[in-house]
């Protein structure tokens, strides 16, 4: 069996030959804009939305072990927002915001919207240029790729979705380009995605259209305070799986044409 030092040397001699490290693939900034949703980089006017969706007990019910005993504040967001800019700099994850334009919004949705909630129209700058935001916008959630490990081309994806906006299509879309950009543009091997057991939306949206089934079960891995956890049903996709099958259905899920 080789060493360790040979599988490291391998790796390299790899990553050389191909000519493209993932690390060196990880915008400092980057954005997607399509006709559904935008993926902004993160920035401080998204602060106070993301406060209120991380301090909503709907939206995080099935992520009762990433929530504060009191709530966000937009002080603790900004921290927050500010630690995975960092983590990003250092190539260890990639940060969206997940917003909708003002005319984008579902009928059944635009009647529980206050007026102040819309930011103004702006132009974002991202690493390849800027994103023009040319109308009143909406923050509903926040995506991205976590745990980034260049070396074995593996991550994570994760989401975390305003729940006047569940069953929109918007998360569908939030994770489509998260993946995509996870295995088309960074040429990553693995992408996890971690849940809980009564996270039935995500383990149906997992199975159904990703067409993948639970890899592991950690046992109460996840703490959620005063002595409780719970599992964490775990999920991963594999290039293969996502150029072979994942990505159509994904498109054809979203009625992506071409």
């Amino acid at each position: 069996m080789a060493d360790q030092s040979e599988v490291l040397s391998a790796g390299l001699v790899e990553r050389q030959r191909v000519g493209q490290h993932t690390e060196d693939l990880l915008p400092k900034r980057h954005g997607v804009s399509d006709a559904l949703i935008m993926l902004l980089p993160p920035e401080e006017d998204h602060d106070l939305a993301m406060a209120r969706i991380f301090s909503d007990p709907v939206a995080m019910g099935n992520l009762e072990f990433k929530m504060l005993p009191n709530g966000y504040t937009a002080k603790d967001t900004a921290a927050r927002r500010l630690d995975r800019d960092e983590r990003q700099v250092k190539k260890e994850q990639l940060n969206y915001t997940v917003v909708v334009k003002k005319s984008l919004v579902p009928e059944n949705v635009v009647t529980k919207i206050d007026d102040d909630e819309y930011l103004p129209p702006k132009r974002v700058l991202i690493d390849s240029g800027h994103i023009d935001v040319d109308e009143p916008y909406l923050v509903v959630g926040c995506c991205g790729l976590l745990n980034m490990d260049a070396f074995n081309r593996s991550a994570s994806v994760g989401i975390i979705l305003d729940s006047r906006f569940w069953r929109t299509g918007i998360s569908s879309a939030a994770l489509y380009y998260s993946l995509k950009f996870g295995f088309n543009d960074l040429k990553l091997h693995r992408i996890g995605i971690e849940t809980t057991e009564k996270n039935a939306g995500m383990r149906g949206w997992t199975e159904n259209v990703l067409g993948i089934h639970v890899e592991s079960i950690r046992k109460e891995s996840l703490y959620l305070g005063n002595g409780k956890f719970v599992d964490s049903w775990d999920y991963a996709i594999f290039d293969y799986q996502w150029h072979g099958r994942a990505e159509a259905r994904l498109r054809s899920k979203l009625r992506m044409v071409g």
